[in-house]
């Protein structure tokens, strides 16, 4: 008969309850265990019975204590790929990359040598808490600065609040400035997701070595760790790039400046009783276009994209239409689509930072601010946003949707991938006409279809990098709207939350003249805006000294760093107070979102080269990095200064 210890019990859930609320409130909510501790942790024979089987063979300390071992000698690690060397250079990372591969390039760089203990690494990812005694001695040995811990089971981490002294863990990791996330769920694309972003965190320019831990096997968890290492080139993905925030910080203020429109923020909304259809330019769009035709007056559209040319040219007109990139060439394809078929009555929904030209193309806009983009916490409201809403105009229409208040969503031509590499868009696409876009699809490493997944009608489909994003951004949306019922009527990869459906078995019942009454109800949920009204000039010329101030501040870091000799990871340290979300200067969220892509990246070319060269030559690397970032901010300074003065210039003369 197994013995567990009711006061150790009480103060884990103590514990969990002051730290993790919503676990402690996930684990309450349990029913009755369907597993049973067996044996006798003291004597040697403790063990969980699962009713068909026992979870371990042996017993539990020693299984555990046979993994520790195995794991001391040869742990397995995640090793990221060599920064590319582009040059000339087009983005501020660059400089630093080229540098370096300049100077310890020629050398082998591809892995880093296993050693027989466990040195710095950003990381830890724990398949499996089972009963937990694994845990105790990995939180001790293991130097990383985030643990992630990944579980099928709620009932087994209820068992282990009786065995393992979860409270002195977790006062201990909060004291040591380390950080522990609970993953706990039993679908695998929701379980890779969620862990996919925890590394995309705060250590993320520390990926590179990070350890992968698993305790023990099953479907889910199994799965789990595939879709993870599916997801390893994502991964390096950065988290912002400096150029591109510049020319949302541009592009949001002239938007703000000169134009009016009608404002969409998240708040609560009355649910609406049609449903709403969410169209993208797969390939799949083709064959249910004629279904579209036949419902179309019994919900509201939202067309993503290229998708908006498709409809039109089958006499379909979206309520909405979504967009979402800041560059000039959405324009062009818009005016495309224009010069083909009219837009009137069409709503644009894009973010503040599409391009100003955009907005003159529809006479009626909604805009809203992207979450983690640099113009948002300068101008909007709260500082915050709409989160998820990229990387593509789907997961703009499925974010807006649900935060409209519809809960009966359909995907058209939402495909995210292909059944056929060859098929990458619906053919009346502006994909199918422009020679140099369709060239990318085959070309752009990151736009190939080359990623096998599972089909939404099954069997394999193939998606692409970006695509694979946008995918987990779904699943994240939908997780997000449990009580929403989301159909996927394409031919393309599964999503998970999105139960498949054809589109020729839909059928409907919405009263006439019940569509127009949603519209004109969804239009007094937004508010409207005038020119400025969001965008005073004096917010503006104060964040500019902010932006001279934060530049110096980080120099003056750098400087201090150069003298003392930091190490890579004490440098790592210095810099995090410039990267957190609040700090002395009130404008430290617009500082931290122009910058962090570029700072986090730059950590992640120089931890590269950092593991990879012998200890004797690690302080030169460090004084090399340390002077190309400094470089690195001193022009990133000139160029912010020189844009806010311009934008300045935007303001009516007073």
């Amino acid at each position: 008969m197994n013995s567990t210890d009711p006061s150790l019990l009480a103060r884990n859930l103590d514990t969990l309850a002051r730290r993790f609320p919503d676990l402690h409130e996930a684990v309450f909510a349990l029913p009755d265990p369907r597993s049973v501790l067996v044996g006798s942790l003291a004597e040697g024979t403790l063990n969980l019975d699962l009713g068909h089987t026992l979870l371990y063979s042996g017993d539990a300390q020693t299984y555990a204590d046979a993994q520790l071992t195995n794991f001391r000698a040869k742990p397995e690690r995640v090793y990221m790929e060599p920064p590319v060397d582009f040059w000339p250079a087009y983005q501020q990372q660059h400089h630093v990359s080229h540098s370096l591969h300049e100077r310890y390039g020629s050398r082998e760089l591809t892995t880093f040598p296993d050693t027989p203990s466990l040195d710095d690494g950003g990381y830890m990812l724990v398949y499996g808490i089972g009963l937990g005694l694994h845990l105790p001695s990995l939180f001790a040995e293991a130097p990383v600065r985030h643990f992630i811990l990944i579980e099928e089971h709620m009932e087994f981490f209820r068992h282990s609040l009786s065995l393992i002294d979860w409270a002195e863990i977790i006062e201990c990791l909060i004291e040591a400035g380390q950080t522990l996330h609970f993953i706990i769920g039993t679908d695998p694309g929701v379980i890779s997701g969620r862990v996919h972003w925890h590394i995309r965190g705060r250590g993320f320019g520390l990926i590179d070595g990070s350890y992968v831990f698993r305790h023990y096997s099953s479907t889910v968890i199994d799965q789990a760790h595939r879709e993870f290492v599916k997801n390893l080139p994502l991964l390096a993905i950065s988290i912002g790039f400096f150029e591109d925030e510049m020319v949302m910080l541009q592009n949001a203020t002239e938007n703000l400046v000169r134009r009016s429109f009608l404002f969409f923020e998240p708040k609560p909304r009355l649910e609406k009783d049609i449903p709403a259809f969410i169209v993208g330019s797969g390939p799949s769009l083709d064959a249910t276009i004629e279904h579209l035709k036949r419902l179309s007056g019994q919900a509201v559209i939202f067309s993503s994209g290229t998708a908006l040319l498709p409809l039109l040219l089958n006499g379909i007109r979206p309520d909405f239409h979504c967009e979402l990139e800041n560059g000039y060439g959405s324009v062009e394809v818009l005016k495309r689509t224009a010069a083909q078929c009219s837009l009137d009555g069409v709503t644009l929904l894009a973010s503040t930072t599409v391009h100003p030209a955009m907005l003159d193309l529809f006479p009626d806009r909604v805009l809203y601010f992207r979450d983690s983009v640099v113009s948002t916490p300068l101008w909007c409201p709260g500082g915050l946003g709409i989160h998820g809403t990229a990387p593509t105009c789907t997961n703009l229409a499925l974010r807006g949707a649900l935060l409209l208040g519809f809960r009966e969503i359909y995907f058209f031509g939402v495909d995210l991938g292909t059944r056929t590499s060859q098929a990458h868009h619906a053919k009346d696409s502006i994909y199918r006409d422009d020679a140099k876009l369709s060239e990318e699809m085959v070309t752009d490493p990151v736009r190939v279809m080359n990623i096998e997944m599972l089909g939404n009608f099954g069997g394999i489909a193939f998606t692409n990098q970006i695509l694979h994003w946008a995918r987990m951004m779904m699943v994240q949306a939908i997780e997000g709207f449990g009580v929403a019922r989301i159909f996927n009527c394409c031919d393309g990869v599964n999503i998970p939350g999105a139960l498949p459906k054809l589109a020729r078995t839909i059928r409907l019942t919405v009263p006439p003249g019940r569509q127009d009454i949603i519209l004109q109800w969804l239009r007094l949920e937004l508010d409207p805006k005038q020119p400025v009204e969001m965008a005073p000039l004096e917010t503006l010329q104060d964040v500019r000294q902010a932006f001279r101030e934060y530049y110096g501040a980080m120099r003056g870091e750098i400087a201090g760093a150069l003298e003392a000799q930091s190490s890579f990871i004490a440098f790592y340290d210095r810099m995090q107070p410039f990267l957190t979300q609040h700090g002395a200067s009130p404008y430290q969220a617009v500082l931290r979102a122009m910058n962090i892509g570029l700072i986090m990246m730059c950590f992640q070319i120089g931890f590269f080269f950092y593991r990879r060269v012998e200890e004797a030559e690690r302080p030169e690397l460090m004084s090399l990095f340390l002077s190309l970032l400094s470089e690195r901010f001193t022009e990133m300074e000139e160029h912010v200064d020189g844009l806010l003065g311009r934008l300045e210039q935007l303001y009516p003369a007073t």
